[in-house]
């Protein structure tokens, strides 16, 4: 007598679980299909980006601001032959890649997946500020070493290159030390590391300039003591 109620319990059971189901998959195919046609318009939006980037960079001939310098011949060092312009491109391209699936995954209700690339995606400023800062300090230690090497390169050329790439490589560590400070890779011990080098430079400048320069302050000193006992006679 109670088989038949039974029964009817677990149909009713399996058709409502089956009901939910085919019901949740139909509510979620239009949304996955949303999202995948949004990545898909990422995908393509972010390659024409990247040509526009390369196109609009290779007018500005950004290569030939970083021939010469420190961070190009890094590249050839390591056999990166790759353009700077190139290099820029395909970051544009990931950002914009990055953005259009972090819209796709929020449309799925990842909401997880979502939290975790939106941090990532507020870091990317940092990163973008980071690299500016590496390439504006290239171009100037690049700079910095063609003047030195110039101004000093009638006197004594030996001196004048080892000079030249010791401005460079100062000019690169503050750099990278202020780079390292806008990502917050360790803040503090950042800050220290530049405060004690710059202490170390002033140290040795100055120890530099009295002890190369004693010979020209003592004459200096002798004709001022001259100067003062004649007009004290």
């Amino acid at each position: 007598m109670n088989a038949i109620p039974t029964v009817n319990t677990w149909q009713v059971a399996l058709f409502d679980a089956s009901s939910n189901l085919l019901t949740s998959i139909a509510l979620f195919i239009p949304n996955l299909l949303g999202a995948l046609i949004l990545f898909f318009v990422g995908i393509v939006l972010s390659g024409w980006i990247k040509s526009l980037a390369v196109r609009l960079l290779s007018g500005l001939n950004l290569s030939k601001l970083f021939q010469g310098t420190t961070f190009s011949k890094f590249l050839e060092q390591a056999d990166l032959t790759t353009k700077i312009e190139q290099v820029v491109g395909e970051l544009l391209r990931l950002l914009v890649v990055l953005i259009f699936f972090i819209a796709s995954i929020n449309l799925l209700g990842l909401t997880t997946v979502t939290e975790v690339l939106n941090r990532i995606l507020n870091y990317l400023p940092h990163v973008f500020a980071a690299t500016l800062i590496i390439a504006i300090g290239t171009i100037i230690a690049g700079l910095v070493e063609k003047i030195v090497k110039g101004s000093l390169g009638t006197v004594d050329v030996k001196t004048s290159r080892l000079l030249a790439k010791i401005s460079s490589y100062i000019v690169m560590v503050f750099t990278i030390l202020a780079a390292m400070s806008q990502l917050g890779i360790a803040a503090t011990f950042v800050n220290t590391l530049f405060i004690g080098f710059v202490a170390m430079l002033a140290i040795g400048l100055g120890l530099s300039l009295g002890l190369g320069s004693k010979d020209l302050v003592k004459t200096i000193l002798e004709d001022w003591y001259k100067d003062f006992k004649k007009q004290v006679r």
